[in-house]
């Protein structure tokens, strides 16, 4: 094995590398119960389990094994592969803490936490796909799992489709308004 779990600077316990992990190389295998939940408001999303990991939208796994560990980072050193391999996207070197960013693998639009990663990059609060900056979305696009770039994609072109109607709209409120 890899890994090994210990107590972490972050939050609670971690997954840390026994050993140097190399780039591309599997890191665990996430185990657990399929979870399909349909949410529909801010309360259902606090139903929803904490520790679940996103494998689609509205499908979770429940992790019964080191997935229960794994800290967020807003510069992640590992990303589900597939839809429950967790794989290095750098090398790792040994004791390094192991972790995701969250929102890679969340849809939820109601879903939302505060971040202390302490990154020199660090979000402050991490939402879900759809409201990642696109720069981040463009550096990790490589390893987001196929359903939530397709997510990512179709709720940014809608917004970006909008945008342009309601930058339309003001400024031709601001036209007839003020007889510019």
């Amino acid at each position: 094995m890899k890994i090994y779990i210990g107590e972490s600077k972050l939050h609670g316990k971690g997954i840390f590398a026994k050993k140097d992990i190399k780039k591309g190389d599997i890191v665990f295998i996430i185990k657990g119960e399929k979870v399909n939940f349909l949410i529909h408001n801010k309360k259902q999303a606090k139903i929803a389990g904490f520790n679940w990991i996103g494998i689609r939208k509205n499908t979770w796994i429940n992790p019964i094994n080191h997935g229960l560990y794994i800290n967020h980072s807003c510069e992640p050193n590992c990303a589900i592969k597939g839809r429950v391999t967790a794989a290095a996207i750098r090398d790792i070197k040994k004791n390094e803490e192991i972790t995701f960013d969250y929102s890679l693998n969340e849809a939820d639009i109601f879903w939302y936490i505060k971040c202390y990663c302490g990154s020199k990059n660090c979000r402050k609060t991490i939402r879900s796909i759809q409201f990642l900056h696109p720069k981040k979305f463009s550096g990790h696009e490589s390893h987001i799992p196929k359903d939530f770039r397709k997510i990512y994609k179709k709720f940014n072109a809608f917004k970006f489709k909008n945008q342009k109607k309601l930058q339309t709209e003001w400024v031709n409120f601001i036209k007839k308004d003020f007889n510019v």
